[in-house]
């Protein structure tokens, strides 16, 4: 799957080797559980993201281990409100309003700013989302973390105009050519 939950209120998504983030998603649950068991509450989504970008760092270094084949985005909700991380395969990691890893990333991320204010809700902005990458035509995983952290309509598209008519036709902005 494109999407997985690593706590009740964060989920992760990526781009790059599907084992590396397998492996990934299990090291975030366990750093995640260790937290929760040294500290006596769920971590917050930036100090997982710290936490995961440490791992992933350190394994840049160690003899013996290759660097993580995968670029990480974790999405979710906290005592802060909602938040966006990417994780780099270099460790790196920063917070982000709208964000997308892997080929064209650059280009889609400039696409993604643009207009990024005017979405005023969830199905605007899913319908965005689904516009832009199907007519690159690329896989489509979106999902949204609810309030009560409940993970709301997690969907894997392939690559389908009508499905991104149908997206952008629900949100209001139909486009019949």
């Amino acid at each position: 799957p494109h999407l997985v939950r690593v706590t009740e209120s964060i989920v992760a998504t990526y781009a790059g080797l599907p084992a590396d983030f397998r492996a990934l998603a299990a090291a975030a649950r366990e750093l995640a559980i260790d937290h929760a068991r040294r500290w006596g509450a769920d971590a917050s989504l930036r100090t997982l993201a710290d936490a995961v970008a440490r791992h992933v760092q350190e394994r840049t270094q160690q003899g013996g281990y290759r660097p993580y084949g995968c670029a990480l985005v974790l999405a979710g909700r906290d005592e802060h409100g909602c938040g966006l991380y990417r994780v780099d395969p270099s460790g790196w990691y920063a917070p982000w309003r709208a964000t997308c890893v892997g080929e064209g990333a650059p280009a889609l991320s400039e696409k993604l700013a643009e207009g990024f204010d005017e979405l005023r809700d969830l199905d605007a902005a899913r319908a965005r989302l689904v516009e832009l990458l199907a007519a690159e035509d690329r896989v489509v995983a979106v999902a949204a973390v609810a309030a009560d952290g409940a993970l709301d309509s997690a969907l894997d598209l392939e690559p389908n105009a009508t499905v991104a008519r149908e997206a952008v036709a629900a949100a209001g902005e139909t486009d019949e050519t």
